[in-house]
């Protein structure tokens, strides 16, 4: 679930089919990512798999008494060596990693040639390494694992040089709870039908789901460490996006102002609708009746045109057309308020190189064509391109439907959720009072996917982006940094916490651009550097693999059995 507000109702159906292009266009780029974005929080998702996969099923597999989970299987630079409980927890991250893009890869037509059904080691389809070579599943996840390794190890020894290495209380609470939610799940609890989980020790429990050598000491290390190296990226790319002169990012802007400006336009949108064949019908009769319906749409649309003089006339027009619709609002679904050129460019291309004409006046009309000619867009300009502030924000939701259904929860369950969302703001007022113990608590209880493994932030957030209510708390002239509040909206009860007014939207946006590029020319540096060299023994990390694809094996069959044997309804 994500709060922002949908901003062009009319074009959902071509940003859908734009996005599933995209993710076909860039079904490659998983081994291509980005270094800054390289360290995410990801041992949430990593508890999560391991729990779905030990509630599901008793692994029941013994590793007592196996190496010592100190023995080394690489070195990253000459003397920062790295063992095999770190290779096994990296390994399983990545392969987690992967599962998830494939499944995630199935809503938007991207083909992995990945069957889940079977571990790394007995696929049959290849992967591509950075120069498009194919390369076996084993061989891809080994070069990510190694890859991961090496840029957690350089990060978090840079964190080190830099004196960032050491954890607030709001962290360390972070890893605390995420150690007793896994010991919650090794401890069993029931499941969906009443049964009852197995109940394994906290070790155990990590042994079965990271490796031989993992324990809870060893995890929190590696958890503490890759929260440190998260610190570092942060605190670089703070420091370069502080370093640039106003004066280079004004000449930037000044450039290209089309790029960073915005426009208000009211959009109505008509649509072509296919036609499915009645009985008996022939295909040309089909066709003739297809023809007449989509003349008709165009009719209606060349009549719209002609009665709209101004923006009150476009209002007016709409309100009649939908007079019969319960509860239309013809101001909000048709403002489009805040678009950059790009956004315009999504729904007509045309469309947005005549709202950013400087000729074009407030109140011109014009009507567009999809580019796949299903729909006509009826268009007035309400405001010339311009700037605005921008602020960033932090929140926690606690949505007021069900999370698998999609339903509105009862109203005893809502009057609930408020009284949670006030707990969780009470309960940050008597700790710290921190931007980080906030964004600690975001990550652990925020119903928000799109902001849950960024400790609840949304950053240069500009007007209009937001639900109403949202919007009008971040905002208000009087907002300053560290304030909080419960704000309701459409979507639930939101805790908040104001981070900071960004400045205007073009700033912003060039100073994080140019800083997230100077500081990847700098990682790529450091991590080809001979200092962070990276090396391995082969036979070592292939016998781990050995292991863990053995281990992946059990789980899948004795998950397919469950699955065979569940009762049918």
């Amino acid at each position: 679930m994500a709060i922002e507000k949908s901003k062009a109702e009319q074009y959902r159906d071509e940003r859908k089919a734009r996005i599933a292009e995209a993710a076909k266009k860039n079904a490659k780029d998983m081994q291509k990512k980005n270094a800054t974005k390289k360290i995410a929080k990801r041992v949430v998702s990593i508890v999560l798999v391991a729990a779905i996969a030990i509630g599901a099923v008793a692994v029941a597999l013994n590793y007592y008494g196996v190496w010592d989970r100190t023995l080394r299987a690489g070195y990253v630079g000459a003397e920062d060596k790295f063992s095999m409980a770190e290779y096994e927890y990296h390994y399983w991250a990545t392969y987690n990693t992967l599962l998830s893009e494939v499944s995630n890869s199935y809503s938007t037509g991207v083909n992995y040639n990945y069957d889940t059904n079977l571990p790394p080691d007995k696929q049959t389809s290849t992967a591509e390494d950075e120069k498009g070579n194919p390369i076996s599943w084993v061989e891809f996840i080994r070069k990510q694992t190694l890859d991961d390794i090496k840029i957690y190890n350089i990060y978090y020894n840079e964190a080190v040089k830099l004196g960032i290495d050491t954890l607030t209380e709001a962290e360390e609470k972070q890893i605390d709870e995420t150690v007793e939610s896994m010991r919650e799940q090794a401890n069993g609890s029931a499941t969906t039908d009443g049964a009852a989980k197995p109940k394994y020790t906290l070790n155990a429990y990590l042994r079965m789901n990271f490796g031989a050598y993992m324990n809870e000491s060893f995890l929190r290390k590696i958890m503490e460490k890759e929260i440190i190296a998260q610190k570092f990226i942060e605190y670089k790319l703070d420091e370069i996006a502080k370093s640039y002169d106003q004066a280079d990012i004004d000449a930037e802007y000044n450039k290209d102002k089309s790029s960073f400006d915005l426009v208000d336009v009211r959009l109505y949108e008509f649509a072509k609708t296919t036609l499915q064949a009645e009985t008996g019908e022939s295909d040309a009769a089909l066709k003739k009746r297809q023809a007449e319906a989509d003349e008709k749409v165009k009719k209606d649309a060349d009549a719209f045109f002609a009665a709209v003089t101004d923006e009150a006339s476009f209002l007016a027009k709409a309100k009649e057309l939908n007079k019969d619709a319960k509860d239309y609002d013809a101001d909000a679904a048709t403002k489009l308020s805040g678009m950059l050129k790009s956004e315009l460019t999504n729904v007509a291309k045309d469309l947005a190189e005549w709202a950013f004409k400087a000729e074009t006046k407030v109140g011109e009309k014009k009507m567009v064509t999809s580019a796949d000619g299903s729909k006509y867009y009826v268009v007035v300009l309400t405001a010339k391109p311009y700037q605005v502030e921008t602020v960033s924000v932090r929140h926690i939701l606690l949505g007021n439907t069900n999370a698998e259904t999609g339903e509105k929860l009862s109203d005893d369950e809502i009057a609930q959720k408020e009284k949670d969302a006030k707990a969780i703001l009470d309960e940050w007022a008597k700790g710290d009072k921190s931007e980080d113990s906030f964004a600690a608590l975001a990550t652990e209880k925020t119903e928000d996917t799109g902001s849950a493994q960024t400790g609840g932030l949304y950053e240069n957030v500009r007007p209009g982006r937001m639900v109403a209510e949202f919007d009008k708390w971040i905002f208000d002239k009087n907002r300053k940094a560290g304030d909080t509040d419960i704000v309701e909206t459409e979507y639930g009860y939101h805790v908040m916490y104001f981070v900071s007014n960004d400045g205007k939207y073009y700033d912003a946006t060039i100073r994080n651009s140019k800083a997230q590029i100077d500081l990847q020319a700098e990682l790529d540096e450091l991590v080809e550097s001979e200092t962070y060299k990276l090396t391995y023994g082969p036979r070592t990390v292939e016998y781990a693999e050995k292991k863990l694809n053995e281990r992946i094996a059990t789980i899948i069959a004795q998950q397919a059995a469950q699955q065979s044997y569940a009762p049918q309804y």
